[in-house]
């Protein structure tokens, strides 16, 4: 028996009609039935977290106990530390760069320059964090005490027994320094548990990082002092050398000195020929008025005679007609010449060479290289570490994240 279905209207239904109401009914069978699921999810979460007995205890041991243990701790018993900033550069001194050069002199006493301060900042960085500062600084400051006084948390405080190598990884964590690559500025931080011992720190380690940077360079000032004196030596010989050796020639030759023999002779004739030339002008003058045999004419050729006699003698010897004159001045001439240039070049060579000598000297004895303080140390009036309510925070935060990690890996893994 067939059942005809019809509409509200009641007309019986066509293909589309049936189709459409086949589709409608299944979209709200799907509907009901991911609610009924959504809800049942639910219920089913909420009973696993009211059923599961760890999640409690997990919140206890996960966030409560390190959250109370950070507020304990550093709300009441961590020290507090205050921090000494200071900053500085190392500046070359005045005039250490008015030097010889090592090509004038023979000597390798350069001056400083910008790379050797810049090679120097770096190694005052490293100085100061190493073992060496650490047991300079003993010398002068009681380190040991400063770092384990009973008034200090246990957690903070320093095993004063305990051997060099603790003491220097504890340091690490009291000092730190920093350098800016563009102006080479350093920055020196010091952290301790009294204002006045983290003052007293930083001054220590400024005084102490000074010494060492002049003191690396202390050998090479003595190893040029002591090349410039040795150069210096060898050049006095010389120079000395030369000095006997003229002094020889002077007296084997009976002549002081044959340049300026020489030099005088033919000084000698330039005057005798200057005053010809003004006598011989007066007699030409003389004769237009006078008579040749008048006394005065006479006497002008008479002393135009001697004076051309004195000349000729002159010249004769200068040019050493005389086979023995003429050896002795002209072999004596040619070695004072030679001489000569050897003695001014000894002589100069050394002047630069004392003055070279000098300037190492003086360099060896003073300090290359300074600490200029850009920003001076001061004793802090209150603790800046640690930050209290940040590390709280940090803390707290973290064991929030673990906790709700482990309820969802439970819940997962259940």
């Amino acid at each position: 028996m067939s059942v005809e279905i019809r509409n509200p209207q009641g007309q019986p239904l066509t293909t589309a009609d049936r189709s459409n109401a086949v589709a409608e009914s299944l979209r709200q069978m799907a509907r009901v039935s991911r609610f009924a699921d959504r809800k049942k999810g639910i219920r089913s979460y909420q009973s696993h977290v009211k059923t599961d007995p760890l999640i409690p205890a997990l919140f206890v041991l996960c966030f409560l106990i390190p959250t109370l243990l950070a507020v304990v701790y550093f709300g009441f018993i961590v020290s507090d530390r205050y921090v000494v900033e200071s900053r500085f550069a190392l500046r070359p001194a005045l005039g250490s760069v008015d030097k010889a050069a090592p090509d004038q002199v023979g000597t390798n006493s350069g001056s400083t320059s910008h790379q050797m301060v810049a090679q120097d900042s770096l190694i005052t960085t490293n100085y100061i964090m190493s073992r060496p500062m650490v047991e300079a600084i003993e010398k002068v400051l009681p380190l040991r005490e400063m770092f384990s006084r009973p008034d200090i948390d246990f957690f903070s405080r320093f095993n004063a027994d305990k051997p060099i190598e603790k003491l220097v990884k504890f340091w690490h964590n009291r000092v730190h320094t920093a350098i800016e690559s563009g102006s080479g500025i350093i920055t020196l931080t010091v952290n301790t548990f009294d204002p006045q011992e983290s003052l007293e720190l930083s001054q220590a380690i400024l005084a102490e990082s000074e010494r060492m940077v002049n003191a690396i360079s202390m050998r090479a000032r003595a190893d040029a002092v002591v090349e410039s004196e040795r150069e210096l030596k060898r050049a006095e010989e010389r120079m000395a050398k030369i000095r006997v050796a003229v002094a020889a020639l002077r007296n084997k030759d009976g002549v002081l000195d044959a340049q300026k023999t020489n030099e005088s002779n033919l000084k000698v004739i330039a005057e005798l020929r200057t005053a010809r030339i003004n006598l011989a002008v007066q007699l030409i003058q003389g004769q237009r008025d006078l008579s040749p045999e008048t006394r005065r004419i006479q006497d002008m050729k008479a002393q135009l005679k001697d004076l051309d006699d004195n000349i000729t003698r002159i010249e004769r010897q200068s040019a050493s007609e005389d086979p023995e004159q003429r050896r002795i001045l002209a072999d004596s001439l040619t070695r004072f010449e030679a001489f000569d240039a050897d003695r001014a070049d000894a002589e100069k060579y050394f002047s630069k060479v004392l003055t070279a000598n000098e300037r190492a000297r003086i360099m060896a004895e003073r300090q290359i290289e300074f600490f200029t303080q850009i920003v001076q140390p001061v004793k802090p009036e209150s603790s800046q570490q640690p930050r209290r309510l940040l590390l709280i925070a940090l803390i707290a935060g973290g064991a929030a994240v673990v906790f709700t990690a482990t309820v969802v890996a439970r819940k997962y893994l259940a």
